[in-house]
């Protein structure tokens, strides 16, 4: 069989990892042309998957995964994998600053663009959605860094209709695993994630997953690691000025997800609860 060609020390700094697999793909024998498709096609899950994931995934060896990033210039898999990392968050990662030129023009332009895509969502994946909220026994909403800021949003918006909807930042659950002993296979967990998807997310949805919950990814339009797990999943447009991706489309999102659910719950517990702040005196008018 015909081996992958050694990438050069050369070549290994003057485009990606992903790039050069896919230069040399057709001198690949056949087995390292499959891991290599496979490498080029989840690019962005790599940094996520341990070798012994994606021989199971290709019905190879972990061995196969090995020798393979060895002929192709690497120490093993794991130093393919941290090439790959760094090549990701050199090209994901948060921009400079461009030029103040039209910065507000721009802002508004890309907001408003991403705000009209957001209509393509079909309303049937969206009323899914909704109604596998409303029907849960708890509603896990997670995220990490940024996406954090997000579950407490969805958190405060979905609790005015019904009960047990909780945040949760993903890097404490991963401090504190006995929370995971509260889940039942009737929960479901709402996951946010946001380039660059922050690996604590990734092991505590998965390590949901596994427990039977029943997972709902709102996402960007990139690759996310948990799409493969997610029993229903929304990729949002998130295009945004030279610095930030755009959160609007979440909120805006997150907010029709809250009115579907009212409206499958009738409404839910809205009133028993405002009656309660009325009690309370939570609000000045």
């Amino acid at each position: 069989m015909t081996t992958a060609a050694s990438l050069s020390p050369a070549e290994s700094t003057s485009s990606s990892a992903v790039d050069q697999l896919r230069a040399g793909l057709e001198d690949f024998g056949r087995r390292d042309q499959q891991i290599a498709r496979y490498v080029i096609d989840h690019a962005e899950e790599i940094p996520f998957l341990s070798a012994g994931e994606i021989a199971e995934s290709l019905a190879v060896s972990g061995a196969a995964i090995t020798r393979f990033a060895q002929r192709v210039g690497f120490e093993g898999y794991p130093h393919l994998q941290r090439v790959i990392r760094q090549d990701l968050r050199a090209t994901l990662g948060m921009k400079q600053p461009g030029s103040e030129d039209s910065v507000v023009a721009r802002f508004w332009a890309s907001e408003h663009a991403n705000l009209e895509a957001l209509q393509d969502i079909p309303e049937a994946r969206l009323l899914a959605f909704a109604r596998a909220i409303a029907a849960a026994k708890q509603v896990w909403v997670v995220g990490a860094r940024s996406s954090y800021g997000i579950s407490l949003l969805a958190e405060t918006i979905l609790a005015s209709f019904r009960p047990h909807v909780r945040a949760y930042s993903a890097d404490l659950l991963l401090s504190r695993p006995e929370q995971l002993l509260e889940v039942t296979p009737q929960d479901v967990v709402v996951a946010f994630t946001l380039r660059r998807y922050s690996r604590a997310t990734t092991r505590m949805v998965r390590a949901l997953h596994k427990q039977g919950v029943q997972v709902l990814l709102i996402t960007d339009q990139g690759a996310s690691p948990l799409s493969k797990v997610a029993h229903q999943c929304l990729q949002l447009p998130t295009h945004g000025t030279d610095v930030l991706a755009s959160l609007a489309p979440f909120v805006s999102v997150i907010t029709l997800l809250a009115s579907l659910v009212a409206h499958e719950l009738e409404g839910g517990h809205l009133k028993q609860a405002e009656a309660l702040n009325a009690d309370f005196g939570v609000y000045e008018y």
